[in-house]
């Protein structure tokens, strides 16, 4: 799998404190994406190890409730996101919350539009299996010109769904930012900028 980015305790993606693991790779190409760095499908490949026992050290420590997965584009690596959503579960049986951001809407997803980089049978099957885990998805495409203060959808035209019964909507608080600075003095920037991304 190609991944763009990990932030190990954030609470701007989702309920609670949560990991954020983001794919690299988007071909919807949305007007003004705020995450254009992670559209080409290019770099270093991994098997996600380290990211399955960076996520399972902060669980067993109570640093994370759950794992957001984002983009890039999720679902154009939905054989390799499953793949991961699985060795995660074996880790944590039952645990562990799982949330997804799709530029895709829940009906392309049924219908199996979407594309995926990895030439791999099935893809409807593979999307039914990764909704069985997810507790919440906010699908649809970024539009710039339908901008939304809701919770975790930055235009009016994305929607959340709660696929299971763990979480509420009152449980999706109001959009925040996170910057995040790493001992190396990287710096990320997530969450919902509602006035704009700082230059």
């Amino acid at each position: 799998m190609l991944l763009h980015g990990f932030v190990p305790v954030s609470r701007a993606n989702g309920p609670g404190r949560r990991a954020v693991v983001w794919f690299q790779g988007c071909s919807l190409a949305c007007p003004s994406c705020w995450n254009p760095q992670t559209h080409r499908y290019e770099g270093e490949f991994t098997d996600g190890s380290e990211v399955v026992e960076r996520v399972l050290t902060l669980r067993r420590g109570g640093d994370i409730d759950g794992v957001t997965f984002s983009g890039g584009e999720p679902m154009q690596q939905a054989f390799s996101l499953l793949d991961l959503i699985k060795r995660l579960r074996e880790g944590d049986p039952e645990h562990l919350s799982f949330g997804m951001f799709t530029g895709y809407t829940l009906a392309e997803l049924d219908a199996g539009r979407f594309h995926t980089f990895e030439d791999r049978p099935d893809p409807i099957g593979t999307w039914r299996q990764i909704r069985t885990h997810l507790d919440f998805a906010v699908t649809g495409r970024y539009n710039q010109r339908m901008p939304s203060g809701l919770p975790l959808r930055s235009s009016r035209n994305q929607q959340l769904h709660l696929l299971t019964a763990r979480y509420l909507q009152s449980d999706f608080e109001a959009q925040i930012v996170e910057v995040t600075v790493d001992p190396d003095g990287a710096a990320t920037l997530t969450g919902f900028p509602v006035l704009g991304i700082p230059a």
